[in-house]
Parts: structure tokens; sequence; C-alpha cells
């Protein structure tokens, strides 16, 4: 006897959630000094088999409750999220900063509103913009078709309030203080410093062991100057976007990578060489980067995208 096809229908969904709670993957907190935690991301993209989490999560227990710093790439890291928090802390989650616009930094935002409703979170102004408009929906469908619906997200839900450059955030007794660098990795990147424990959560401005692109609204340049200040600044810990974290060596390396790029490709300018002549000669000076993630995708369009700049910067 065959089955009405609806309860067929209602058999393959099962089936497909029994499958995915079956490889649920694990994330776990890692203890980078007193109060602060990360979940450090894979590098791979976002697939069903992470459920959309790629990014590395900052965690800062205060005295007024729990800060978050990119929630991840899916309602199912934030909720993830708040399930890893619950084993440090029974305080709420009060506030969340999204370094960017980029939906792998704050698609989180919906699986922790889900349990923290009053959570304020705060971005930049242009990446308020940016989820709130066209790019909030195009990073919905995105992860939804590339998690084939395992990240679990139903809506965009966007920043609630805007912080600019040395904009200083205050819960009880820890201070967050907000640097914003100009054109970057983006032009919307926020760097979050803890102030007292002199921990910098820098976003995509900073990556280890992992290559990222710059945007067009970006600045291979801006990215090296932003860099050049935060090294300056001398924290104690700088937590990448992606990647592991560490000392000023963590910022150290990606800035040798892109300075690299620049610098030969400016070399090659003044030589009168085509981008895709400039390729072999730009590889053989990032080659100590060749065991970097996207390494083979994205050193020819970096090239491509630094000749853009200096040509534009001739006129």
């Amino acid at each position: 006897m065959m089955l009405p096809s609806r309860y067929v229908l209602v058999a393959v969904l099962l089936c497909q959630m029994t499958t995915l709670l079956a490889n649920e993957p694990v994330f776990n907190l890692t203890r980078i000094t007193d109060g602060v935690y990360v979940i450090f991301g894979p590098t791979e993209p976002q697939t069903r088999e992470n459920r959309g989490f790629r990014n590395n999560v900052g965690i800062v227990l205060t005295d007024e409750g729990v800060v978050v710093i990119d929630p991840g790439g899916s309602a199912w890291a934030g909720e993830m999220v708040v399930e890893r928090i619950s084993e440090i802390s029974s305080e709420p989650i009060i506030a969340i900063f999204n370094t960017h616009a980029h939906g792998d930094h704050w698609m989180g935002n919906e699986g922790i509103k889900r349990s923290y409703p009053d959570a304020v979170i705060y971005a930049h102004p242009v990446a308020k913009r940016r989820i709130e408009g066209a790019d909030g929906e195009q990073w919905l469908e995105l992860v939804e078709q590339s998690t084939q619906g395992a990240g679990g997200n139903r809506k965009v839900v966007p920043p609630d309030k805007t912080l600019d450059d040395n904009a200083k955030v205050l819960f009880g007794s820890t201070g967050f203080h907000v640097h914003y660098a100009g054109a970057a990795h983006t032009d919307n990147d926020l760097m979050v410093e803890l102030v007292d424990q002199r921990v910098l959560f820098t976003g995509d401005i900073v990556r280890n062991g992992m290559i990222g692109i710059i945007e067009e609204d970006g600045s291979f340049k801006g990215n090296i100057a932003a860099i050049d200040k935060i090294l300056n600044d001398q924290f104690s810990f700088y937590i990448p976007g992606h990647g592991p974290a560490g000392g000023s060596a963590v910022p150290a390396s990606y800035r040798r990578y892109l300075n690299a790029v620049v610098s030969t490709v400016e070399e090659l300018f003044e030589e009168d060489l085509a981008d895709f002549e400039m390729k072999p000669k730009v590889l053989e000076a990032v080659s100590e980067f060749s065991n970097w993630k996207n390494y083979d995708d994205l050193v020819g369009q970096h090239v491509s995208q630094v000749y853009l700049e200096i040509e534009a910067d001739s006129f």
C-alpha cells in the first residue's frame, strides 16, 4: 500500500532532521584570559556540515552580563553560542558587536535574540545600513542555499545601535573601546578593544592562516595602515576574524602578506607590466603563505585589485 504524499514528505523531513542531529558539529570554548573566551570557527566556507558557522566568536563576561563579538554566520551558530556560554555563566547576553556587514559575522544575531531579545546589537552605521538593506536579504538567501537550510535562519536581524571611531561603551566595570579604520577589509569594519585586558577583536582586518577578500569598498593600503596602528598600540592578545589568536605575530603576519602583494605590484606597475603578467612574481613574493587557506583562489584576484587601486591613485 502506498503512503499519501504528505506522509512521505514528513518521513523525509524527519529523516533529514535525524541526520542533522546525528552529525551535530561541536565547537568548544577556549579561554584567552580572565573572563574572555573565544569559539574558534572552522576555515571551510559555510556548509551544511558546519551549519553556517565559520568565524571566531568573542565572549566577554562582565558585571552586567555577557557580551558577544560576532555571534556567527547562522541562527544555529547564535544558538550554539548561547549554549556554550551557559557552560561558564548563568548571566544573560546583554550586548552583541557585529564587526562588519559580512553575514558570517552577524547572522548569529537571530539565534541569540531568540533567547535574549533584549540584547543590544552594535555595529558601524554603514554596516547597519547594509544589513538592513539588500545585503542582509542576499546573505539570508546565500546561507540558506550554502547550508541547505541547516543554518536555521528565518529573517534578517540587523544591529540596533551604531558606533563610530573612538566610541566607548561600559558594561558594569568592563570598558569597550571601538576603533574604526576607514576603508580596510570593507568600508565598515569595527575593531573592538577590551580595555582592561588589552585584548583586541580585529574582525576580518586580521586573519591568521587564511587569506581573505578585500571588498571593492575596502582598501589594501587601508588594511595595512589599520594593522600598523594596532601593532603600534601593542595589545596583549589579538583575536582575528578567522584563525588562531595570539600576540603581535598574528597581525604582523597578515600585514606581511598584504604588504608583499602591494609592494610587488607597485614595483611591477612602474615597469609597465599588466596585472596578469605580475602574478608569477607576486606568488614568489608571498610564497611563505602558500599553506594558508584560499591562497590559490585569492592571490590572483588580489593582484588585479591592487593594480586597480594603484592605477586609480595615479590619476
